[in-house]
């Protein structure tokens, strides 16, 4: 129920007539533009103007909102780019009790009932998203609006900061669910509904914008929030997905895949005893010890838990979607430092539930355009921050484009002295061979190049398998982002309407490019086929998705390599003992082997026939932990998979017998 106004006006100031404020905006802790909003001199009409650069590409968006006399939003308009890939156009009006709304190409009419109701598009503009916040605490502080047409919107009180710098304040924050997939953070003046920062994503990384004057508080707003949603809700949100089965248990009766070149054993019995594989082998010799809980799996297909090598993971919705996707390991190349370690220690010490989190630490070089807000433009530069990042018990570095020659080779050298491995994009000033011959062990998106066969294409392959150079193609994101706009995203990611409302919107605008659609998928292919050429001369292919759609993508991935011509088995170690070589972990993961750690995926049915099964996890094994994935999905804020047979889009590839 909406409170009388004369009672709002006493909890809250109303709009500052002509008012004005200023967000400043960080993208991965690097500040990369503002927003500058305005209040009409009535106080019922504001207006915003968002712009930031990110690596050279421009992105600009306008918005405004209008109120009527009794501060309830009557118009809402929004128009431009909120990141560099994802569009927003929208338009609300209210009138009568409904709200007509248009969003991207889509229109319909919404009735109100006298139900909570105010428009907000995406994360941005940032304005909006206070005034959203204003209007739900003079409103009662309501359970849910309806915040066409991002969809139902939730506010609930999180942490307050109390003391900064010895000195006593009242920043409240509140968490906010709905507006975007995942949990924004608000941080607001106490009394006031004055926003002074707000943790968000932009693109699925993190995105800051705090109030201008507020900038030297901005790395307290990101620990509080990392802190919060790691200890807080990550906890609570997977509470209904606890494990079925724990301590040791016997999965019987399923065809195992081991992910080695071994064939595969029908009828199949492994028994998993505190948190390892205790016992592998066809059921009828090899009996589950006495006492020993059974887990019938006949009629499925038990195989190595799944990796993904090309991850940004840095909000706590990835958790349960990774296990639910089959995915128990995670290297993430670049995010929220605070929160990718905490995360990573809470999974390891068991209070939180997740995926295994490999963190490679994001370096880049200085300047407007870099990648984040670690950088070095020296040599000392570079041995500091391979020095930080392995104090923090950092895997491995990532090297990104602005990184100058001399300073990756100190990097290289410092990495690899402290025992960690390399990878990354190749920076300005190098090519991929002499950034391998610097030190980089593994390259981020490499693609072969040449035609099949051909004496340039077999002389790359020969170099990379000399130098040991792992490969991570992420063709998936390729695909996604590459997209002609006339080929929807569901006739190569089915199941698209599983997602979160927010995330589903998200993908929906992506414009897409004009590429003609045969040429577009042909050159895919052949990016896929050359793959499998360095395959089978022995290159490391490892499977990664550079985020795109959560979980879905991974499966695109092994999709994509078996059209290039891998067999199901050579696309499925790509996410499973190619990873655990590549990270050096192939003695403890990768395989399904006594004595290795018990993280295993459980299908409904072969992948070994059509790779397309592989989407088809109906229980996961994460550390010696059986769940069931439709509880995690759940978790997630996903649809459940439904228990129907292989996705309708299959490959014609047959399968092969191993090698």
């Amino acid at each position: 129920m909406l409170l009388p106004i004369a009672l709002a006006a006493a909890l809250l100031p109303q709009a500052p007539a002509g008012g004005s404020s200023v967000f400043r905006l960080s993208f991965l802790g690097h500040e990369i533009g503002r927003e500058t909003a305005s209040w009409s001199a009535d106080g019922r009409r504001l207006e915003s103007v968002f712009h930031f650069e990110d690596r050279g590409t421009s992105v600009d968006l306008t918005g405004a909102l209008e109120f009527d006399e009794n501060r309830q939003p009557v118009r809402f308009a929004v128009k431009g780019r909120n990141y560099r890939l994802f569009q927003s156009d929208s338009e609300v009006t209210v009138a009568g009790g409904r709200a007509r709304v248009r969003d991207l190409k889509t229109q319909r009419d919404i009735p109100l009932g006298g139900k909570p109701f105010f428009p907000v598009d995406n994360y941005a503009p940032i304005a909006i998203q206070e005034a959203l916040i204003q209007y739900w605490l003079e409103n009662g502080r309501p359970a849910e609006i309806n915040a066409a047409p991002s969809g139902p919107v939730r506010i609930r009180p999180g942490a307050v900061i109390d003391r900064v710098n010895g000195r006593r304040t009242t920043w409240q924050s509140y968490a906010i669910d709905g507006v975007v997939w995942g949990t924004q953070s608000a941080w607001v003046e106490g009394g006031t509904g004055r926003l002074v920062a707000l943790t968000t994503w932009a693109g699925a990384l993190p995105f800051l914008a705090v109030r201008e004057g507020y900038s030297s508080l901005a790395s307290q707003f990101a620990g509080a929030t990392a802190s919060e949603r790691v200890r807080v809700d990550l906890p609570e949100r997977t509470r209904s997905a606890r494990p079925v089965e724990v301590g040791a248990f016997a999965l019987v009766g399923a065809r195992v895949v081991p992910g080695t070149d071994a064939p595969p054993i029908e009828d199949g019995t492994v028994v998993v005893r505190d948190g390892r594989i205790a016992a592998v082998g066809p059921s009828a010799s090899t009996a589950a010890p006495s006492g020993v809980r059974i887990v019938d799996v006949r009629g499925k297909t038990i195989i190595p838990s799944l990796w993904d090598m090309h991850a940004h993971a840095s909000q706590i919705d990835w958790a349960p979607v990774y296990l639910a996707s089959g995915v128990t390991t995670i290297r993430d190349l670049g995010g929220d430092n605070d929160f990718l370690v905490a995360m990573r220690d809470a999974i390891r010490s068991g209070e939180a539930l997740g995926p295994r989190y490999l963190l490679a630490g994001l370096v880049d070089g200085p300047g407007p355009r870099a990648f984040g807000a670690v950088t070095a433009g020296t040599a000392d530069e570079g041995r500091a921050v391979v020095r930080k990042y392995h104090e923090q018990g950092f895997d491995q570095i990532k090297i990104y484009s602005l990184v100058a020659p001399d300073t990756v080779r100190a990097i290289v050298l410092e990495a690899h002295r402290l025992g960690l491995t390399v990878t990354g994009h190749v920076p300005t000033g190098l090519t991929a061979p002499s950034a391998v011959e610097i030190g980089f062990d593994s390259l981020a998106h490499m693609q072969l190049r040449g035609a099949p066969g051909s004496d340039a294409l077999n002389e790359q392959i020969a170099f990379f398998k000399k130098h040991r150079t792992v490969m991570d193609p992420t063709l998936s994101w390729n695909e996604l982002g590459g997209r002609p706009a006339s080929v929807p995203i569901e006739s190569f990611l089915p199941g698209m309407a599983r997602l979160p409302l927010p995330l589903r919107r998200m993908f929906d605008s992506m414009p897409g490019g004009n590429a003609d659609p045969a040429a577009w998928r042909a050159r895919l292919v052949e990016s896929a086929r050359l793959l499998k050429q360095g395959v089978d001369a022995g290159l490391l292919v490892v499977a990664g998705t550079d985020k795109g759609v959560p979980g879905f993508s991974l499966h695109r991935e092994l999709e994509l390599y078996v059209e290039g011509g891998m067999t199901p088995l050579e696309a499925i170690q790509t996410a499973t003992i190619m990873p655990a070589r590549a990270m050096r972990l192939d003695r403890e993961l990768g395989t399904i082997e006594v004595g290795k750690r018990a993280d295993l995926a459980v299908l409904d049915t072969n992948p070994l026939e059509d790779i397309a099964n592989v989407r088809l996890v109906s229980r996961v094994v994460a550390n010696g932990r059986l769940y069931d994935t439709n509880a995690l999905w759940r978790a997630a804020g996903f649809s459940p998979r439904s228990l129907s047979p292989a996705p309708a889009r299959r490959t014609s590839h047959a399968a092969r017998r191993p090698r």
